[in-house]
């Protein structure tokens, strides 16, 4: 897979001007699921502001709160903190804050009589990037992009240093827009 820094260059371009919004934010989402062959809530998009990181994508966590960058348990925070990209193949395993994956992201649909209910351990993170958003000023915030399902092999493939490498320079070409 070659790396898309040419729809990314050009997606900064357009966004640098607005900064990141929740429409640039859905853009960049959509582009990055895409290059990464997951489903759209399966990645987020994180901007620090005041010693706080908040969720710009999925636009349903922007109001469930923040993540401190001193909280212990978070992966995001540590990213920011440590401006180091890492790959967690084992999530699930992992001991990690949850609030924010106990949100349904999943687009509410009519309950159909008859219809199986839908199993909440599909949405399990299974797998992690993340990585941090660095300009000059410093850690401008954070993306990950994840694959859940019931079990770690049902979620996919693992991420490989390839997959990493790819959204760190993702990440790289996007910061103008994090301003």
């Amino acid at each position: 897979m070659a790396t898309p820094v040419l729809a990314f260059a050009q997606i900064a371009n357009e966004c640098e001007a607005e900064g990141l919004t929740v429409h640039n934010a859905e853009r960049i989402a959509a582009e990055i699921a895409k290059t990464f062959s997951v489903h759209g809530d399966e990645v987020a998009v994180l901007q620090l502001q005041r010693a706080n990181l908040h969720f710009v994508y999925p636009s349903k966590l922007q109001n469930i709160g923040s993540i401190p960058l001193n909280t212990a348990g978070s992966v995001a925070a540590r990213t920011a903190n440590s401006k180091r990209a890492e790959a967690i193949n084992n999530f699930a395993q992992t001991k990690h804050a949850s609030v924010f994956e106990a949100v349904d992201l999943a687009a509410k649909q009519k309950a159909v009589i008859g219809a199986p209910k839908e199993d909440k351990q599909a949405h399990i993170i299974q797998k992690l990037m993340t990585v941090p958003v660095v300009g000059a000023a410093g850690v401008l915030g954070v993306i990950q992009v994840c694959r859940k399902g019931k079990s770690a092999p049902e979620s996919g493939a693992d991420f490989s240093p390839a997959d990493i490498q790819r959204l760190v320079q993702i990440a790289t070409t996007l910061a103008k827009c994090f301003k």
